[in-house]
């Protein structure tokens, strides 16, 4: 019997000692980083267009619809985010943008019943123990422009530039303006000078020449996508570590930095071109109460030995006021420019102009903003085709929930 018991035990310790080496062979989590977030955030508005015409009948002139008041979920995201290892981290994000939006609201974009659908899903691994090297794999947007690359509900004025529309579809054919593929990137501060950069390959899916046929192809002929970003600060960085999303453009008076950044896009061959190139420069600038950002774009597109340019940018100025010691509001204004040649992808011209007062109930996080938005253009582009639609003007309340 003992020697059951003795042959037991050490059956037991041999099997124990089994595990362990197994184990040996694992990553584990590290349990001091191992959580799962979850993320939502909401932006509702309530809008009055005017004078927007459409083409209400087939073949038929432009003529203006009936002013209206429009309530919808302009962005509406819930996710997760997490980081089960010291150096891995991951997010995964669903829209489900402008439900309820009224076809002939003079609010940009399409329309939504109720479709949901991926607009982030991506990781990236620390690779060295600063900043300096990451990498992130997955659906994600290419790092080019700052107005393409900041949070949807962070920005000063009601809405992103829509110059970032412009730019998105020429680069990736989506207005959303992702597309998988792999970047590398990093950050380095030292004394008040900070220093980044990015360098992204990814497929762009969006260059057969037949999308209906092929929409899940770059089409017969294949070249890579390819971007490249450089950053360079002065003063405070605008952020803390390193990361493919870029916050705020209103730091709520705390900081004083100066950023410009260089970009450039490059695609070879495909269906559709013989080439697509890109490059702009952009500036963000906080001191004290005053937040300042813009950004200009040059876009050419080369087709059967004829190139065709676009042009496109903005520039957005905010001022912080404390009210009574109680209020935190901002008055802010943003001008929009979009030009393009006849036969490019978009043409014509195209201008915005948004002013407005935002007022942060608690910073980015909860926020109620009151604008008025002018539109004008002619040609074929955001503003117009020309033919079945022109945008109106219109009034908003706005109001931002993240979570």
């Amino acid at each position: 019997m003992k020697k059951i018991i003795l042959l037991a035990a050490v059956s037991v310790v041999v099997m124990w000692h089994s595990a362990e080496a197994q184990e040996s062979y694992w990553s584990k989590p590290d349990s001091l980083f191992k959580f799962v977030q979850p993320t939502a955030s909401l932006q509702l508005w309530s809008t009055y267009s005017m004078n927007e015409r459409a083409q209400v009948i087939a073949n038929s002139p432009l003529q203006r619809v009936g002013d209206r008041v429009s309530f919808m979920a302009r962005r509406a995201r819930i996710g997760f985010k997490g980081k089960p290892y010291k150096r891995l981290s991951y997010v995964l994000t669903i829209q489900y943008d402008n439900l309820g939006k009224d076809k002939f609201s003079a609010v940009r974009g399409g329309t939504n019943t109720g479709t949901l659908g991926i607009l982030d899903a991506y990781v990236t691994w620390k690779a060295t123990k600063n900043d300096w090297i990451n990498v992130t794999t997955g659906y994600f947007q290419p790092q080019f422009s700052r107005e393409c690359i900041t949070g949807d509900l962070v920005v000063n004025s009601l809405d992103k530039s829509p110059s970032q529309t412009y730019i998105r579809q020429h680069i990736t054919g989506k207005n959303y303006g992702r597309t998988t593929g792999v970047n590398v990137g990093g950050m380095k501060s030292k004394g008040l000078i900070t220093v980044g950069y990015n360098a992204g390959i990814f497929t762009n899916n969006t260059t057969a020449a037949d999308q209906k046929n092929m929409a899940e192809s770059t089409g017969i002929l294949w070249s890579p996508l390819t971007v490249e970003r450089v950053m360079f600060t002065i003063g405070d960085p605008e952020m803390k570590t390193y990361a493919i999303n870029y916050d705020a453009n209103n730091y709520y008076s705390k900081r004083k930095g100066i950023t410009l950044s260089a970009y450039s896009s490059q695609q070879g061959k495909t269906d559709i071109f013989r080439t697509n190139r890109s490059t702009g420069w952009d500036v963000l600038l906080n001191f004290k109460n005053l937040n300042l950002d813009g950004e200009w774009n040059f876009m050419e597109r080369r087709i059967e030995g004829t190139n065709y340019t676009m042009r496109t940018g903005h520039i957005r100025a905010g001022y912080n006021v404390i009210v009574a010691k109680k209020y935190f509001l901002e008055p802010s204004f943003m001008i929009m420019d979009f030009t393009g040649e006849g036969g490019a992808q978009f043409s014509g011209h195209d201008r915005m102009y948004d002013a407005g007062v935002n007022w942060y109930l608690n910073k980015k996080t909860c926020k109620l903003s009151a604008h008025y938005i002018w539109q004008e253009g002619h040609g074929n582009n955001g503003f117009t085709d020309g033919v079945t639609f022109q945008k109106g003007n219109f009034a908003a309340l706005a109001f931002v929930l993240m979570i």
